[in-house]
């Protein structure tokens, strides 16, 4: 271990208190063993993503600059591309650190859901009608209030929608169910799920969604313009209200997030 072997285990001998400090140590070394791979991971994924934008860039300058005279301004459009992704992945690494650190500020107060879904519903319909995809909202809450932050937990969301529509292919249909339910220990929860009729997502993949800089299809997502870090994020807000997030398949077809967030405003953190 202080040679940097994380991940190393000690045999356990016994039940008694040597035993309980062995499994400590054991159980600590492979979580050091986990940090030291994300810590990695994260440096991969964020070389990988500065690399082909920064490359891009480059290319494109050393292309104008070699030709010489005047550089028409349509021109210059493809490289405000490439540092308008940078500026995002750039914002999108800023926020998930500050999420994880527990530095983000938050303004948690009294907060009707099913008005944060119905505006998130409302700013996505116009592109995904353009796309030939449906958006409906089904409550089936009695209570749609509890303590949070509108602006972070709508962050959750649209993130979530704009995944959906842009998996769903044209025809086809996003559905927001609300719903109160009871968690394992009995208590009041409200959940959210979003659910598509899309490809739907394999089962090696759902365990690692909520990861940074994880894609189910990489060259498509990056195309696009996603950083891989939305959902990372979204996790970390759903955390903060004292939630849950996960994903499965959806019944039938396509895929579906689940959103749970507790009444009990007792447990939530200051603002």
């Amino acid at each position: 271990m202080g040679a940097g072997n994380f991940g190393d285990q000690v045999r356990i001998a016994s039940r008694d208190e040597y035993g309980k400090v062995a499994s400590a140590f054991n159980s600590m070394s492979m979580q050091l063993k986990r940090r030291e791979e994300l810590r990695r991971c994260l440096l991969a994924g964020v070389a990988h993503e500065l690399r082909t934008p920064l490359t891009i860039l480059q290319g494109k300058l050393d292309y104008l600059q070699q030709g010489g005279g005047l550089i028409e301004p349509e021109r210059l459009l493809p490289l405000q591309d490439e540092l308008i992704r940078l500026t995002r992945l750039v914002g999108d690494l800023h926020e998930l650190s500050q999420a994880e650190a527990g530095k983000l500020s938050y303004e948690f107060k009294e907060t009707d859901i099913r008005d944060v879904l119905e505006r998130t519903v409302d700013r996505l319909l116009p592109g995904a009608e353009e796309k030939g995809i449906g958006i409906r909202l089904v409550n089936k809450a009695v209570r749609t209030h509890l303590t949070a932050d509108p602006n972070r937990i709508s962050q959750v969301f649209l993130n979530l929608l704009v995944n959906a529509i842009h998996y769903t292919p044209s025809g086809g249909s996003v559905d927001v169910l609300l719903q109160e339910r009871r968690n394992q220990a009995d208590e009041p929860v409200l959940t959210v799920e979003v659910r598509d009729n899309g490809p739907g997502i394999g089962p090696e993949h759902l365990p690692h969604l909520f990861d940074r800089f994880y894609r189910t299809d990489e060259a498509r997502s990056r195309n696009s313009g996603g950083t891989g870090l939305g959902l990372a994020i979204a996790k970390e807000f759903v955390l903060a209200h004292r939630g849950e997030i996960r994903a499965q398949k959806s019944p039938g077809a396509g895929s579906a997030f689940i959103v749970t967030l507790p009444f009990d405003f007792g447990k939530l953190p200051p603002s």
